[in-house]
């Protein structure tokens, strides 16, 4: 029997429904794929169908959050930000989609961005890198830097990123202060390297 897109895409929704509240309760470590199949109401194999792993599933759900972060930057930057605040906003968007996940985001972000060579590489998480690098580009782009940061210099920003990421899941002040502070920071020191120190070189380089 033929499966129609509009079933697909239901039952889909149902497995990320059902894997993030397992997530949220149990764990990421602790929930199993055959449980998150059989709590979605699947054969234990058909859930493969739809995601070939449990981090793939998870990172879907991230990408997904991410990309939303992505569409409401876009919509709330009014083009007068400096170089960090435009940069900032795009962190804080993603970071503000993410916060349903925080409770179990740790390890599901440790095994799919690690910057460490994996045999086993989760190819949501390589298309998430990309397509946050790929923003981040485009918004050193919007500030008049057209030469692209060389491979170090975006290396060094993934990596201030993740060092973000991983203070984010476990910040336990009440509002994430430490969370802000370090991005102040990280972003700082990125926008230092890659302008030299002079943030409006760019733009006036552009006129």
């Amino acid at each position: 029997m033929r499966i129609s897109e509009q079933a697909k895409h239901e039952t889909r929704s149902r497995i990320l429904t059902t894997a993030a509240e397992l997530f949220c309760t149990k764990g990421f470590e602790e929930s199993t794929t055959r449980e998150i199949a059989l709590t979605a109401g699947l054969a234990a194999g058909t859930m493969f169908n739809y995601f070939p792993s449990k981090e793939t599933l998870a990172m879907t759900m991230v990408t997904e959050a991410l990309r939303q972060g992505t569409e409401d930057f876009r919509r709330r930057r009014t083009n007068e930000e400096q170089l960090a605040e435009e940069l900032f906003m795009f962190i804080a968007s993603g970071l503000r989609l993410l916060q349903p996940m925080r409770p179990f985001l740790g390890p599901v972000l440790e095994r799919s961005l690690s910057p460490f060579p994996r045999k086993s590489t989760c190819p949501e998480g390589d298309a998430t890198r990309q397509e946050h690098l790929a923003v981040v580009q485009e918004i050193i782009n919007h500030h008049g830097f057209t030469e692209p940061p060389d491979h170090v210099a975006m290396t060094i920003y993934w990596s201030l990123y993740l060092g973000i990421l991983a203070c984010w899941t476990n910040d336990p002040s009440p509002n994430q202060e430490e969370s802000r502070a370090m991005i102040d920071y990280s972003l700082q020191v990125f926008v230092q390297m890659i302008t030299g120190g002079d943030a409006e070189k760019g733009a006036a380089n552009d006129c």
